[in-house]
């Protein structure tokens, strides 16, 4: 069977927060997400990298539901605490955040890194 890109209303049965997402956003960023896997991957996880990256790329811009684009509609994604009061902000210390892929400040992003590293093997140095 050939591959099938994932559609819309794939991304939504997988992802709720993208519920009210229209289609065409959806589908726009499912096309620019289309690249992160080639004909090397089987089909479930070219499909679910794809989805991943497709999440990963609406959070950032601040679609969907969820806590992490609501954050980043704010400019506030990677922090994990406010204080009005002698304002303090503090950012995420997370080992992810850290190495400085931009993946990483997303749960959908570090989702598609832990696909990434199942799909490549460890280097052996002797």
């Amino acid at each position: 069977m050939a591959y099938a890109p994932p559609t819309p209303a794939d991304l939504k049965a997988r992802f709720p927060a993208f519920g009210t997402v229209p289609d065409e956003t959806i589908s726009v960023a499912l096309e620019d997400a289309a690249s992160v896997a080639d004909n090397g991957w089987p089909d479930a996880d070219r499909r679910k990298a794809v989805m991943l990256q497709a999440a990963h790329d609406m959070t950032l811009r601040g679609i969907g539901t969820g806590a992490e684009a609501e954050l980043a509609k704010a400019g506030a994604l990677g922090f994990t605490s406010f204080r009005s009061g002698q304002l303090q902000l503090d950012r995420a210390e997370d080992s992810a955040q850290a190495s400085g892929d931009p993946l990483a400040q997303t749960t959908y992003g570090r989702q598609l890194l832990d696909l990434f590293r199942q799909r490549s093997p460890g280097i052996l140095v002797i």
